[in-house]
């Protein structure tokens, strides 16, 4: 099967394709002519191990409507935007309801709009990495041709965009007012939809320009760089190809890929900016028509840019915010073309965008010399688990586990567990910046998201599994049961430390998580890892881990395979947020015979639901296991990825 599309196969496409009168058009449009083109790439990309060791890829990447972390919908797909945000804090603004959770009673689910913005952008880019998860890695923003022209486009963008200063609450007339106007509004729309999601990458796409976003570590201020393919090709010059829509939204992709997810200190910065309250389509109307087009004949203030040739064949986009990583080719003119990305330079917590100059050289030495002084301490990724009898000891006063990886930083003796939740509550509150014992894991069910956090002055490193106010009867109803079940835990499920409420909120994917569960790792989900395993003894381990379960009278209510982990031959059952316990009732006095049947009709019941309980958990996971996903290791059997967690 050839890596690349024939060019009989681009002319079909070619043929396809139909005039953009909408942003549904325009998301057509540019998955065929773009999207596509750049997903192939990255595919190619890891898939040779030059490319992938020397570009960093840990995986491929899909183009999908929402983050797609297991999270449920929350809404229509494209929903009228009432406040777009320069960060503001809107956590209690709701939209949905979710799935009741039968026992505790069901509390109705507030979906947070992220922090001021309206909905979500129109598409995001996930990085899907090689060990299953999925990250969500740039937002974009799409605005059809008729709604944001070239001209307003670069011309609103001339020059740095302070919106109090510039915009917001201003009178004005004339083309260049309306132009930095309309910018302003879907920059500020997409750099709201991105503070939300906790993504520093995105652009904005009307099918004739990009403007490619990044929100540095400061998140008050967002650059920008303008590109219009078809002033920048040139069908005879020899860089032509690294010019295109699709080689500089796959450059672009690439440097977001590479990045590390911004620390809690960028989300609390986040959550003091201010609120502009208004929608892209009100400035839109209220702009008179005869206002958006220039009286007079001007010249474009958009120049080409002109690369001399490569020494070898690098990938560069005009964007120049992330420091580059190797010698890349420089522009023929002096002069840099405008727009070009460099910070506002103030402490005003709005957003702006100005000129390459001495601040941004001064910015990119910063993140080198903050780059050199990270690599010093091993991330908290990198970091291994500890084994479920190490965890068992500092949960129930056991033994200390030699064979623990991190045995060595635990000290003589296990602390006790008051104490371990006492201090990793502290450190949550106090340790937010980039090298943080704390990070997202990237997986997320309907309630919550898991994190991976490490008690930095004992080492013990384990999972936290987070979850919103809303939620926290829930996330306390699944504590409760982990108790009931304490016999066996590091056997048949995670070892659990119990809950805390945190000082402050940890945050991932327009969530904001004030209450963790500490757990044990268990593992990849089932359907991620299962190709690596017995298929026979996998189900062998279903059904024990599920008898054990219900010998000690707890009813899972929720056997499917998402919920099913596997780790190195071993295998647990996870996420009890409607499980049911069905403890023996005490005998009492002998009633009437009608009461003693109708206890004895309850109870078979109950014997009845257990029983039905393991022939589901046996049955979906023999049907997972019939996939024919199996063979590549990629099952999406019973749910998606990030359901099987939590």
């Amino acid at each position: 099967m050839p890596a690349f599309p024939s060019q009989h196969q681009l002319e079909y496409v070619r043929s396809l394709l139909k005039p953009i009168s909408s942003e549904l058009g325009l998301r057509d449009f540019e998955r065929d002519v773009v999207e596509n083109a750049v997903q192939k790439l990255v595919d190619q990309a890891y898939m040779d191990p030059l490319l992938r060791t020397n570009l960093g890829l840990q995986g491929t990447v899909t183009f999908e409507s929402h983050t797609n972390l297991g999270t449920t919908d929350d809404g229509v797909m494209s929903e009228p935007m009432e406040r777009m945000s320069l960060g503001g804090s809107d956590a209690g603004d709701a939209a949905s309801a979710s799935a009741p959770v039968t026992n505790p009673p069901a509390v109705p689910k507030i979906r947070r709009r992220a922090r001021g913005k309206g909905n979500r952008a129109d598409q995001f880019c996930i990085y899907r990495t090689s060990d299953g998860q999925g990250v969500p890695a740039l937002a974009i923003e799409y605005k059809a041709p008729h709604k944001l022209s070239v001209d307003e486009l670069v011309t609103g963008l001339e020059s740095e965009i302070w919106p109090e200063r510039d915009v917001i609450n201003k009178d004005g007339q004339g083309f260049t007012f309306t132009a930095r106007a309309l910018a302003a509004a879907v920059i500020t729309q997409l750099f709201s939809y991105m503070i939300g999601k906790g993504i520093q990458y995105g652009y904005v796409c009307t099918g004739q320009a990009f403007v490619f976003l990044h929100i540095p570590d400061d998140p008050s201020t967002v650059y920008f760089s303008v590109c219009i393919p078809n002033l920048d090709v040139i069908d005879d010059d020899e860089t032509r190809l690294h010019r295109t829509a699709a080689a500089q939204v796959f450059a672009f992709i690439l440097q977001a890929l590479r990045a590390k997810p911004p620390p809690e200190s960028w989300h609390d910065d986040a959550e003091k900016l201010d609120t502009w309250a208004v929608e892209y389509e009100d400035v839109l109307r209220n702009i008179p028509v005869t206002e958006r087009k220039p009286k007079e004949p001007r010249a474009s203030p958009y120049k080409p840019q002109r690369w001399k040739g490569f020494q070898r064949s690098p990938i560069l986009t005009r964007f120049r915010c992330q420091q580059p990583d190797a010698t890349l080719g420089r522009p023929e003119d002096e002069d840099p073309p405008s727009p070009s990305p460099n910070p506002s330079g103030t402490g005003n917590k709005m957003m702006g965008a100005s000129s390459r100059g001495r601040s941004g050289k001064q910015g990119r030495r910063r993140g080198e010399q903050q780059k050199q002084g990270q690599a010093t301490k091993p991330n908290v990724q990198s970091r291994p688990f500890c084994t479920q009898q190490c965890l068992l000891g500092l949960a129930y006063g056991g033994p200390m586990d030699e064979n623990c990886p991190n045995a060595g930083q635990h000290g003589q003796w296990h602390i006790n567990r008051p104490e371990f939740l006492r201090l990793i509550r502290h450190q949550l509150a106090t340790d937010r910046g980039p090298d943080a014992d704390c990070a997202p894991l990237h997986r997320s069910g309907a309630r919550g998201s898991l994190f991976k956090v490490r008690l930095s002055t004992h080492g013990y490193t384990l999972v936290a599994k987070g979850m919103e106010s809303v939620d926290r009867a829930s996330l306390q109803h699944e504590n409760k049961i982990y108790d009931q079940l304490q016999a066996i835990q590091g056997k048949h499920i995670p070892v659990c430390l119990g809950t805390i409420d945190l000082v402050r909120p940890m945050h991932y994917d327009s969530g904001v998580y004030m209450h963790f569960l500490f757990l044990s790792w268990a593992g990849q989900p089932l359907f991620d890892c299962g190709h690596q395993a017995n298929k026979t003894n996998i189900v062998k381990l279903v059904a024990a881990t599920f008898e054990a379960v219900h010998k000690l009278r707890v009813l899972h209510r929720d056997a499917k395979p998402r919920n099913i982990l596997y780790d190195n031959g071993s295998l647990m059952v996870v996420d009890f947020e409607r499980a049911e316990f069905r403890g023996r009732q005490s005998l009492g006095l002998i009633a009437a015979n009608g009461q003693n049947r109708k206890r004895k009709r309850k109870m078979q019941q109950g014997s009845e639901d257990f029983a039905r309980e393991l022939e589901c958990a046996v049955e979906s996971v023999s049907s997972c296991l019939a996939c024919p996903a199996v063979a590549d290791g990629r099952w999406k059997c019973g749910g998606s990825a990030g359901d099987n967690l939590t």
